[in-house]
């Protein structure tokens, strides 16, 4: 589930040996390494905005929540909606709870996606370079074939929703800030976007999944579109609840999880 810049900020931690042992992060892992990634990026001017939204999103992503409402007053206010809502995002996948409520207060979108800036074309190609002469990406044709089927690319793009970046992130801290400013927990679940709900599940997150379904998260809004996706492809899925069982929560979550009438056939797909 994760974006196109995520994949292509995994190239550059791996690219920069920032995992040793080369093996692939986790979600909890990526969130962390790729905003390190991210703050160096933006301090040094790799993506293609203005600087004040590169000071911003530095502040951010440091925590200094007064500097960054000081950069956003002194936009037009067209700009600093724009940019407030990507600073949200940026602030989720930082862990700076305390920027997020912030930043909400100030009139962000609990509910709303993030616009993340491209890189500068020359960065861009240079990264490109540097991954197809990796042997950890499979090399130039394979670089190319994940540039072709769009799982890397240059466009800029939308993201969260906020409560799938913190659950993506396994931050609890910043999901109850979002809750409490009435974040969208039924939210219809939608394929390659971040759920909190399946993100926790995935991940064995108890705290996650509790705090989702405590807040009235639907856990069958993923078996619908699991039997969507099955009778679309033939291909055969596995409910939440199996899923939640595999990543090891316990029997008091995963009975929570569990849409009988969805399983015995009798619940029509919304």
């Amino acid at each position: 589930m994760f974006s196109r810049i995520a994949a292509l900020v995994l190239g550059l931690v791996l690219t920069s040996n920032a995992l040793g042992d080369g093996r692939a992060p986790s979600a909890q892992e990526l969130c962390h390494q790729s905003i390190t990634v991210g703050r160096e990026l933006w301090l040094t001017g790799k993506f293609d905005a203005p600087a004040n939204v590169a000071t911003l999103m530095v502040d951010v992503i440091d925590g200094k929540l007064p500097q960054a409402r000081q950069q956003l007053k002194a936009m037009s206010p067209n700009d600093a909606q724009r940019w407030r809502q990507s600073a949200l995002i940026t602030a989720i996948f930082a862990g700076q709870s305390v920027v997020v409520e912030g930043l909400l207060d100030d009139g962000a979108n609990v509910d709303g996606q993030g616009w993340i800036p491209p890189f500068k074309p020359v960065f861009f190609s240079k990264t490109m370079d540097s991954m197809k002469h990796d042997s950890r990406f499979g090399g130039p044709s394979a670089v190319r074939g994940m540039e072709k089927g769009g799982l890397v690319g240059n466009s800029g793009q939308l993201l969260g929703p906020p409560l799938g970046a913190a659950g993506q992130c396994g931050d609890l801290a910043t999901l109850n800030v979002l809750l409490r400013h009435h974040a969208n927990a039924r939210a219809p679940f939608r394929p390659h976007v971040a759920d909190a709900l399946v993100e926790g599940t995935m991940q064995g997150n108890a705290a996650i999944v509790k705090t989702m379904l405590d807040h009235g998260a639907d856990p069958c809004a993923f078996d619908r579109g699991a039997i969507l996706y099955s009778r679309n492809t033939r291909r055969p899925t596995a409910t939440l609840e199996k899923i939640g069982r595999h990543a090891g929560l316990p029997e008091s979550l995963t009975r929570r999880l569990a849409c009988p009438s969805i399983a015995s056939g009798t619940t029509p797909a919304r």
